[in-house]
């Protein structure tokens, strides 16, 4: 988790954080960021907590689903989900 004051998604829509968030803050929107491409590669909501969101995240990426985000992560080419 990095802390921030804003993020942009891949459209170039700017984000404002609001309050102080970690793992444990549910009901709130949310950036995926990839360290190879250097971008932020989705912008989400959830109603669980960040931490359940992750975990389900790295779980689609570890059994290659066929979800976006995760395809982003297990492939070889970095790509934008639009």
């Amino acid at each position: 988790m990095m802390k921030t004051d804003y993020f942009t998604d891949p459209s170039g829509r700017k984000y404002s954080v609001r309050n102080n968030v970690d793992c444990k803050s549910s009901n709130v929107v949310y950036a995926v960021n990839c360290r190879r491409c250097c971008k932020f590669v989705y912008v989400g909501a959830t109603g669980g907590t960040l931490y359940q969101r992750h975990l389900l995240n790295l779980s689609r990426i570890r059994t290659q689903h066929s979800d976006p985000v995760a395809e982003h992560f297990y492939t070889d080419t970095p790509w934008m989900i639009s």
